[in-house]
């Protein structure tokens, strides 16, 4: 349920008050250099996914203050926040001795009850999650948030994190609850591969069962790729293709077993969906991976008794098509 608030709702002399509430007690305390009395216009839009609150802020405040030992962030253990800025030119935050220049599409991760100062040109829109620290250690145990981790937008795993952050919009909400367990999973994976990457060989300390669930979501993100490999992917964890199989074992599915069900699973919908139906057999089996047409039939009628063509033909026959 999305949630929306603006200070177009209020009287002008009422804006900056009201603004200063709504920060305070949806995502963090904050104090405003400003004017007493601005033309304030800002907005907020709020809705839940699983794990994480998000929040989408629309404003122009060119200087805000969050002061040290804040309290509970809304939420009780929503504690850790993660944030990206869509502003035209860069932006500063600064912790301590600690100052970070941003540019447009940097993500900062971070317990933003320890006091910070923001300075941003302009107007700008931010995205907000805050997130349960125990969730977010599941995925990222050894992390440490007392100072921001800040990671960059345009290049790696970070660059895949922003992006997949831009596609979290109000306008999409209805699709985002649908699917919320998937997109925790995503956003905890390509988070922990963005710091792994900022940290080399954090993977490396990871648990069997947290490794398992990094390869898990690699593969969901890359199962339409032909000849995907264990070696890419523990490649891409930063460890060795040895500890991954004997982590993927430890957890129940060896490698090629994930990547195989992942493929067949999306073959399957896509195969029912009637939104698919303009869609080959062989157009549907390039895109869960298999180059080969004949190679996609086989596997297919090998794990549900049946081709493609004639799944197809037995759901026209049965929605009287």
């Amino acid at each position: 349920m999305l949630k929306r608030w603006s200070t177009s709702d209020v009287p002008p002399y009422m804006a900056r008050d009201y603004w200063l509430a709504l920060l305070r007690d949806r995502i963090f305390n904050a104090e405003l250099d400003m004017a007493r009395e601005p033309q304030l216009e800002a907005s907020l839009q709020q809705s839940t996914f699983g794990p994480m609150r998000v929040s989408w802020v629309d404003s122009v405040v060119p200087r805000m203050l969050l002061p040290a030992d804040a309290g509970e962030v809304p939420g009780g253990e929503r504690d850790i926040l993660l944030m990206v800025m869509d502003t035209p030119s860069e932006w500063s935050l600064r912790g301590g001795r600690e100052r970070f220049e941003l540019a447009p599409g940097d993500v900062v991760c971070g317990d933003f009850r320890r006091g910070f100062e923001m300075r941003r040109p302009g107007r700008a829109r931010t995205l907000s999650l805050s997130l349960s620290a125990s969730w977010l250690r599941s995925w990222v145990p050894q992390a440490e948030f007392e100072q921001p981790q800040v990671l960059g937008g345009q290049s790696g795993w970070s660059s895949v994190l922003a992006l997949l952050l831009r596609q979290i919009q109000p306008q999409r909400v209805l699709s985002l609850e649908t699917r919320s367990e998937l997109l925790a999973s995503q956003l905890g994976s390509l988070l922990a591969l963005a710091l792994h990457e900022r940290q080399p060989g954090t993977a490396r300390q990871l648990e069997p069962e947290q490794l398992a669930r990094l390869a898990q979501a690699f593969i969901q993100r890359n199962f339409g790729k032909p000849g995907l490999s264990a070696a890419e992917v523990a490649g891409e964890l930063g460890i060795s293709e040895r500890s991954l199989h004997r982590a993927l074992s430890r957890e129940g599915a060896s490698f090629s077993a994930r990547l195989h069900a992942e493929r067949m699973g999306v073959a399957d919908r896509l195969l029912r969906d009637g939104h698919f139906r303009a869609l080959t057999v062989a157009e549907i089996g390039r895109r869960v991976g298999f180059s080969d047409p004949s190679h996609f039939v086989r596997r297919f009628r090998a794990e549900f008794g049946t081709t493609p063509a004639a799944l197809r033909r037995r759901l026209r026959v049965e929605d009287g098509a």
